[in-house]
């Protein structure tokens, strides 16, 4: 393991907290329902238990001693490195570097072939990420055949000392790092951290160290795995085209060649693929090249159905837009995006057997207890405008029949509106309005009220069966106010594409999720029955804190070894863009 000094773990092992994604911070969630409908998909259960794991762990270890420097064999070990480069090659961490082979009397560290190969495909995992474009310039200079040698030795430690800097950081940083547009700031690692590296060399644990650089998961070696024959697909990938109307089942169309060879090479239906360049349709004029129909029927129609359900669409078999993107996707973009999803790995707590945990693209609520899954459900989740945010919290109480403060932000650009067309639309919908937020403020009639001149009102709306909240409310500590909820309105869950919130949960099951966490406080059935007749609020307080767990993950490999994807719903897979362009290098390095 990466091993650092005990003054070093207070900064960097960070309680896996997944707080505030990006720059939109949410002023509290609504429960409205009619924003835009923006995302597809939904992950099995199997996923959920197999994201179990985190990255690389800081240890807590007796402190190494960080080597005293001789400033002459410092620049000793400098003048010899850069005589060892190529002309036009440059280290990144030149200073470090210099330290480093002094100590070593600029030996090599990476003497063992093993250990390279092992560092090698992480670092080509890194740069097909696409989070730093540093990797991707590591990686194509250590494929180049004629840098050898102590160039080459000392390119793999330079590359080293970028990798441990982001290990080290990506607890800390991870949200802005791996969910977000732009490359994020390298830097050295701790002087702590490198002498950690020059101890394993010295003790001959070089390989145990560069193993537990990797996430350290149950399906990181899935994912590693399936990286390698997505990278190697490098033939031109067939392209269907798009169309407003959908390409429905016993249809005939001019892309149902190309539909064939997809599903071929994808491995959904028997066949090699890629030759739809040389089929022509039954009565074509060319009886010399092979006749392929152009029915869409049978065996591309079951292998279209399994091909949505590794998207998480809706299997159908009707090819419409989302799925027509899908299939569309090169493996290569694929694999770039399954490797930014191993590096988010690293933000997943090590142990996902016990607590709530919701995967944001696919729209799915797992609760385990002890390793045992006690609920599925689907879930709504917070729009592109209104994004829910990552984050680790902890359940700590049940609240039967919530009222709804409304978040200031939903007043002014939701309520307001409505209730400026419609006088008794605030009443209709049992709001209480308010005439400011202290505990003095008064209740105001909404017909006398001007919205058009704004006001700093509060409104809360009843409980009952149509609030907003529904019966019952899950509260967790955060700065975001994003809680789960029940909906009156259930019908959205039967949608595929469930981004429709204001950024909080809205549960599906939530009565089963309530009678679970209320019967483990000693609620029978019939106290909750009778307290939601009541219709009285009630909070009943958890005695054991449940962990939650909000989520970004928009590819993984099932238990079955299927990659798994989602569409990327809030946009947070641009990185991989930038690590298609390394795929030549990488394909080398995966080798």
């Amino acid at each position: 393991m990466l091993l650092v000094k005990r003054k070093i773990i207070k900064n960097l092992a960070v309680k896996c907290t997944l707080t505030a994604l990006m720059a939109f911070p949410l002023g509290g969630c609504a429960a409205d329902e009619d924003l835009n409908n923006q995302a597809p998909a939904t992950i099995s259960a199997e996923a959920a238990t197999a994201t179990a794991g985190e990255s690389a762990t800081i240890a807590e270890t007796p402190a190494i001693e960080v080597p005293a420097q001789d400033p002459a064999l410092v620049a000793q070990a400098r003048d010899a490195l850069m005589t060892a480069l190529p002309a036009g090659v440059t280290l990144k961490f030149m200073p470090e570097l210099s330290s480093v082979y002094a100590v070593s009397e600029i030996k090599s560290l990476w003497e063992d072939e093993k250990v390279q190969k092992q560092f090698e495909q992480q670092l080509a995992e890194m740069a097909l990420a696409g989070i730093q474009p540093q990797f991707g310039q590591w990686a194509k200079l250590l494929t180049q055949p004629d840098i050898t040698g102590m160039a080459r030795d000392a390119i793999l430690t330079d590359a080293l000392l970028g990798y441990m800097h982001f290990v080290e950081g990506v607890k800390t940083n991870g949200n802005r790092w791996l969910y977000n547009n732009g490359a994020y700031k390298m830097a050295a690692p701790s002087v702590e951290a490198i002498a950690q590296w020059q101890q394993a060399v010295k003790d001959g644990n070089s390989e145990a160290f560069i193993q537990s650089l990797a996430p350290q998961n149950i399906f990181y070696s899935k994912m590693h795995d399936s990286l390698k024959p997505l990278v190697e697909d490098v033939q031109p990938w067939p392209q269907i085209t798009l169309s407003k109307q959908s390409l429905r089942p016993g249809s005939s169309n001019k892309d149902v060649p190309a539909l064939r060879d997809i599903l071929a090479r994808s491995g959904f239906i028997k066949g090699e693929g890629g030759n739809s360049h040389d089929a022509t349709a039954e009565g074509g004029a060319s009886s010399s090249k092979k006749k392929v129909s152009l029915v869409y029927s049978g065996e591309l129609v079951d292998g279209v159905k399994r091909f949505q359900q590794m998207y998480g669409m809706e299997a159908d078999g009707v090819i419409g837009d989302s799925t027509r993107e899908a299939l569309n996707m090169a493996p290569q973009t694929r694999a770039a995006i399954l490797a930014l999803n191993i590096q988010r790995l690293r933000l997943l707590p090590k142990d996902m057997s016990h607590g709530i945990f919701v995967n944001i693209p696919d729209y799915t609520l797992f609760y385990y207890v002890n390793n045992e899954l006690v609920l599925e459900s689907r879930v709504i989740v917070g729009s592109v405008k209104r994004k829910t945010p990552l984050m680790s919290s902890a359940l700590n109480n049940v609240v039967v029949n919530p009222p709804w403060n409304v978040p200031v932000k939903l007043i002014r650009e939701d309520l307001a509106p409505k209730a400026k067309r419609d006088v008794e639309y605030l009443k209709r919908g049992g709001y209480t309005v308010y005439s400011g937020w202290g505990k003095g403020a008064t209740v105001v009639d909404p017909s006398t009220i001007n919205w058009s001149a704004g006001g700093n009102y509060r409104l809360q709306q009843a409980p009952g069966r149509s609030n907003a909240l529904g019966r019952f409310k899950f509260n967790m500590p955060n700065d975001d106010a994003i809680y789960l909820h029940d909906t009156p309105n259930h019908r959205l869950f039967d949608k595929n594409m469930r981004a429709l919130s204001s950024g909080c949960i809205r549960v599906n099951k939530a009565s089963e999720l309530a009678n679970i966490l209320l019967n483990g406080v000693g609620w029978d059935d019939n106290k909750i029955q009778n307290t939601l007749k009541r219709g009285s609020t009630t909070y009943a307080n958890i005695r054991e804190e449940i962990p939650v767990q909000l989520y970004y993950m928009t590819s993984w490999v099932s238990n079955s070894g299927n990659p798994e994807y989602r569409t990327d719903i809030y946009g947070y897979d641009s990185a991989a863009q930038e690590g298609i362009k390394e795929l030549p290098q990488v394909e080398k390095l995966l080798r």
